[in-house]
């Protein structure tokens, strides 16, 4: 028998019990709307969050089919700002939970008009912590750092090494041929290295240069598998992206994702920052379109996120239930990015 609910004269005394100040369901809804911690704590503010994208994701199942099948290298390519640096960070992270038993390294590429072995693996040798990164003897410097990757190895019960080769672009043949020797060192010992290189799109046309020049070890060694890392090109792929601010959560497993926490009250409506993919797309479409750029649209993650964080460290004050971002401020904050400066830039540097 279902139960009576309450008379006329019980609903309104439930109201007026609601609305008095101090009841149970009206602190449980303040509560549900007061942030756990200020704005200028969270990290939006000073950028300190990763958030998963679908090139994230495709690099990152790059390298784990890598390390599972024992390949030496991978290299993946794209122009600057696309988040390749970010990915490392964050694939980086990722592998500390996922697999914690891999010792994981970036080696930063510096150009260099003159290659130079010392300096090749001075570089080398603080990547790896090292406490001695000098010397002048290139051999004893190789040997020093075989065996601080092996200790490192053996201290994790790992017979794996990850390396990232960040700016890969900036290596030489030579480069190739002492990173070359670190693996093959480092297979002697039962270990087994994988190089991953990320780079500007110049990578991928020194692979051309090296087969050509009949250098085909260097390839065969390190770059037969590679990626394409590629930026938002599309609606679809700006509201994946998106999604990633309604599903991360500060502080961690508290259930305040980055979208309920800068407008709580919009949130608690229905409003979910998934939904502004076509609104960010068209904004930076119409962006794209002043500058004349001759290429197709391309946004990328410095950019995009820049985007977001405008509108939500600028406008958390305009939260309300029926709070849905408008065209123009979707404008200001692509605006704000600082797409518009960065590409007419390259447009000018292109034209030199």
């Amino acid at each position: 028998m279902p139960c009576a609910g309450p008379g006329p004269g019980q609903a309104s005394q439930l109201e007026e019990d609601r609305q008095r100040p101090g009841h149970p369901v009206e602190r449980h809804l303040s509560n549900a709307l007061v942030r756990p911690t200020s704005i200028a704590e969270h990290p939006l503010h000073d950028r300190r969050y990763r958030l998963p994208t679908p090139p994230i994701e495709a690099l990152y199942t790059l390298i784990t089919e890598a390390l599972d099948r024992r390949r030496p290298g991978v290299m993946v390519y794209g122009r600057s700002r696309l988040g390749k640096t970010t990915a490392i960070a964050y694939i980086e992270a990722l592998l500390s939970t996922e697999r914690p038993t891999l010792p994981v390294f970036t080696l930063r590429c510096r150009f260099k008009r003159v290659p130079s072995e010392t300096a090749f693996f001075s570089n080398f040798l603080a990547t790896v912590r090292h406490k001695a990164t000098g010397g002048r003897d290139a051999e004893q410097m190789r040997q020093r750092l075989i065996h601080r990757m092996c200790e490192m190895a053996d201290a994790k019960a790992s017979n794996q090494i990850l390396l990232f080769a960040d700016e890969a672009q900036n290596l030489g043949g030579c480069e190739y041929e002492w990173l070359r020797d670190v693996h093959d060192d480092l297979q002697r010992w039962g270990k087994t290295l994988l190089v991953v290189l990320v780079g500007q799109p110049e990578l991928h046309g020194q692979k051309a240069t090296f087969q050509r020049s009949n250098s085909m070890h260097i390839v065969s060694r390190f770059m037969v598998h590679e990626l394409a890392f590629r930026g938002a090109r599309d609606a679809e792929d700006c509201a994946t992206c998106l999604q990633g601010y309604d599903l991360q959560e500060f502080p961690a497993n508290s259930g305040w994702t980055h979208t309920r926490f800068f407008f709580p009250l919009g949130y608690a409506a229905g409003f979910r920052l998934a939904t502004e993919g076509a609104a960010i797309w068209y904004a930076f479409d119409q962006a794209h379109r002043r500058t004349l750029w001759p290429e197709a649209l391309e946004i990328g993650m410095e950019f995009f996120t820049a985007a977001v964080e405008h509108l939500m460290l600028n406008h958390s004050h305009q939260d309300a239930a029926q709070f849905r971002p408008s065209i123009e401020l979707w404008a200001q904050a692509v605006q704000a990015s600082g797409y518009v400066q960065a590409t007419l830039s390259g447009m000018v540097s292109d034209a030199l």
